[in-house]
């Protein structure tokens, strides 16, 4: 027996909290399996109990809302506020039904204080189900991203000289939650080969931020344009498009012609696969076909090493290194001891 049982016995002014706490109980059940009436009336039942509870009055909400009751959830979202200015999770409730009622100025600014009041992240908010609607919408431009993800591009400043590295920066941001590939678009450019990949993830308040360290080499003279787009594939698919970045190659006049470039169309996130400590992990991106190890031990593939360098960090501290190999056929993956087989290309 529960402590709330025993001093429901001792003291009978304790009976009805009791009660409410075993109708929530069935109320959160009938809920799960769909039984919206059997929920209502259950949260209804647990409110009697304990009327002064915002949190059995949100479940009630909740239960109407399921029911396609949506004002009723709105009103009881409301007459929760009215007491608890600063439930932020009402606030959210309530905006996303406010929302369903055709009221998207008021859903706004519901959401927009429930936001300040740290129940969501912004992009958190822009990845639920209940707000996909409005994203870029004029009502909501200040309230959420204009999508699940933001991606910013930064290129060299000015032409770089044959043979030099170039250093593009692709920035993601987006909830913690959403998986997501850098793929490449457009035809690939004539002059540059990718070298190494470095990913830097930083996490706050709901939020993640990816850096990803693009280094490329100029093997011939050019005039690139490089453009990006993230391929977004959970909790649910959409794509967004990056600002493109310009290279220009320069070589003297006398230069003819160089190696022939390399850049795939899938950038590695070295994120998308990190091993457990002592371990190799391997994945395909594209035609790259890639290790990921402990930071102290990067892989090698039969001895040989890896055309593409990756690294992963999280707060500018490597927790893993390995490489990428372009691999055009199934077979095994080696690294070390440690050996997988990859699937063939499709």
């Amino acid at each position: 027996m529960t402590l709330l049982f025993w001093l429901a016995c001792a003291d009978p002014e304790l009976a009805p909290l009791v009660r409410a706490r075993d109708e929530y109980t069935r109320g959160a059940a009938a809920l799960d399996a769909g039984r919206h009436a059997e929920a209502i009336e259950a949260f209804a039942a647990a409110r009697a109990g304990d009327p002064q509870s915002p949190v059995l009055a949100l479940w009630e909400a909740r239960a109407r809302a399921a029911s396609g009751d949506v004002a009723a959830a709105e009103a009881l979202a409301t007459e929760v506020l009215r007491t608890h200015p600063d439930a932020g999770l009402a606030w959210y409730n309530r905006a996303a039904w406010r929302l369903r009622l055709g009221q998207a100025d008021a859903a706004a600014g519901d959401l927009r204080r429930a936001l300040k009041l740290g129940v969501r992240s912004p992009f958190e908010a822009a990845i639920d189900p209940d707000f996909a609607g409005v994203l870029g919408t004029p009502a909501f431009a200040d309230v959420l991203p204009a999508g699940p993800v933001l991606a910013r591009t930064q290129g060299p400043d000015g032409a770089v000289f044959l043979g030099s590295d170039v250093l593009v920066q692709v920035e993601l941001v987006s909830a913690q939650t959403v998986q997501l590939d850098l793929v490449r678009e457009g035809a690939a450019p004539g002059c540059l080969v990718l070298d190494r990949v470095v990913e830097d993830r930083h996490e706050e308040a709901g939020v993640l931020l990816r850096r990803l360290d693009v280094h490329l080499r100029a093997v011939a003279p050019c005039d690139a344009v490089l453009r990006f787009a993230v391929e977004v594939t959970a909790p649910t698919a959409s794509r967004a498009e990056s600002p493109p970045v310009s290279v220009k190659v320069e070589a003297p006049s006398t230069f003819v012609a160089g190696p022939p470039a390399w850049l795939p169309d899938r950038l590695p996130l070295p994120g998308a696969l990190v091993p457990t400590d002592g371990d190799f992990a391997a994945g395909r991106v594209g035609e790259l076909v890639w290790a990921l190890g402990r930071a102290d031990r990067a892989p090698t593939l039969g001895g040989r090493s890896p055309e593409v360098g990756l690294e992963y960090r999280v707060d500018a501290g490597t927790r893993a290194a390995g490489g990428a190999w372009r691999h055009t056929g199934a077979g095994e993956v080696h690294a070390g001891e440690w050996r997988t087989t990859v699937p063939a290309m499709p």
